[in-house]
Formats: structure tokens, sequence, C-alpha cells
């Protein structure tokens, strides 16, 4: 069928339209399980002028199968995802504003390969079992937060709690807040977290954002780290110029001039979740 063996744009997409994606990965790989899908030409989906996509936005994502949106994506994006990659920009208003971006629910569950790059903010349990894509979250701050607010933090977070959670391995790339009770239960991979204190993001905010009982710790930029702030934020950077969005590449070039005083890294510090605290 051509419609799954070609690349195609659309516009205006609404959300009624769910779980879209997943039948032209599943045809891609169908028979193939030698890994000789892979040899396939690659097949980009694009949904363009503020589409909106539905749930399940590209489920069970296979490589070779880019999916790149200018508008915004409901629930379970990319869940278990095995490569590929999720685009997902703000869309320009009737006023030239640069607007949405964002995803719901569950963006990324389980996704084991690919990358994502989301622009604007994303619901609870972004990244939650991620076990080796790229996550980028590009939302940030628009304004200072409150110091020692211990209340509503998810609801003012670019990302609405427990991002991260049980991840086992990938890489996670956050430029604004990244809300409360992350990396519960994780035991592998590296978060990045950016450090704003001018916005109230400082080493305290950051700590206080990690889960009860998540076994990590909150550091310097690892040499490594540093090589991967910079290939990440040069792959984010590259797409928003591509994008047109010249205030957010000077905001990423900014970034880039210094990864190690504009990020903290998220590691684990052993093995094991503690059982004691659950977060279900």
């Amino acid at each position: 069928m051509a419609e799954l063996t070609s690349s195609r744009e659309f516009e205006a997409v609404t959300a009624e339209q769910r779980v879209i994606g997943s039948r032209v990965a599943c045809h891609r790989v169908r028979g193939k399980l030698d890994g000789s899908y892979r040899q396939l030409p690659e097949i980009d989906l694009k949904y363009t002028k503020g589409s909106i996509l539905g749930n399940g936005l590209g489920a069970y994502n296979s490589d070779g199968v880019n999916i790149r949106i200018t508008g915004g994506a409901q629930d379970g994006v990319g869940k278990t995802s095995f490569g590929g990659s999720f685009k997902i920009f703000k869309a320009k208003d009737r006023t030239g504003q640069f607007i949405n971006g964002s995803v719901g629910k569950g963006a990324g569950y389980g996704a084991q390969k690919g990358l994502f790059i989301i622009q604007g903010n994303a619901d609870a349990r972004a990244g939650i079992r991620l076990s080796g894509a790229d996550m980028i979250f590009g939302g940030r701050l628009t304004k200072p937060l409150v110091a020692g607010r211990r209340h509503n933090i998810g609801i003012h977070a670019n990302i609405k709690g427990f991002a991260f959670e049980y991840m086992t391995n990938g890489r996670g790339l956050v430029l604004g807040d990244p809300g409360p009770w992350i990396c519960a239960g994780m035991t592998g991979g590296v978060v990045y977290l950016r450090h704003d204190a001018e916005m109230g993001l400082d080493e305290k905010a950051l700590r206080s954002r990690i889960a009860k009982g998540a076994k990590v710790g909150l550091e310097t930029l690892s040499e490594k780290g540093i090589a991967d702030v910079v290939e990440l934020l040069t792959i984010y950077r590259d797409e928003l110029t591509a994008q047109g969005q010249v205030d957010e590449v000077a905001v990423v070039d900014s970034l880039l001039a210094d990864p190690v005083a504009n990020f903290k890294q998220v590691v684990p510090v052993k093995q094991q979740a503690d059982p004691a605290v659950s977060t279900e």
C-alpha cells in the first residue's frame, strides 16, 4: 500500500486521528525482523499548520520512520519506540507568534531507541521507563519561580511530574523546570537539567524536584556530560534554525557557550531503587 511506504505531508490534522504512524512502522518491519527493514528508504511523515495529533502518535515506531509536527500531540507519543524520530515544534499563529509544540502524558514511554524533540511542554510521566532513546524538552520558564514554593510545583513546571520515572538507559535534556518527583526508581541513563539561578532554577530547586527515595545524584557535568549536552543542543539548534525560529536559536547558542554553568546532570548512584518508597 502506497500510503504505508511513502513520505507524505498533511495539513491541520485533528486530535481525532490517533495512533498515526504505527501502521507505517508495522508494515515496514513485518517479515523483516532480521533488521533488513533498516535498508529500506526512510519515510517522513509531516504534519503542518497547527496539527494536533491524537493519542498514541508513532506508538512502536521503528528505524526509518520520521515524524515531524508543527503543532502538538496528545498522550503516548512514541511509546515503546524502537527507532526513528519525533520532532514536535511550535506553529505560527495568525499574529506570527510561535505557540504550542507540547505533548500529553507518557511521551516516550519505554522508548528503546530514537530521537524525541519536544519544543513545548509535556504532561506527566514524560520519559517514564526510558530505556535508550534521546529526549530533548525545549519548554522554558517564562517567569521566575517563587522561592521556597512547595505546592503546585507541577502546575507551573514545563513537565508536570514524574519525568524519567524508572529510567534504565538513554539521555534526557530539559531546558526548563523538570517538575516534581523526577527520576523515581531511575537505575540507568542520564538526565541533563537546566541550571538557571536567575529564574530560581538553582541547585536547591533542582534537588527539590527529585523524588523522595530516588537513588540518584545531582552533579556538575562530567566530560561525557559536556559532550552529550553539546551534541543534543546542537541537534536542537539546527532543527530550530530550519524552522526559522531565530530567537530560540539565540537562546540555545547562549547555552552552548557554557554548558557547565547552564546544566547539571542526574545519574543513578546505585542499581536498586528503595522499595519502601512508592510513587504509584
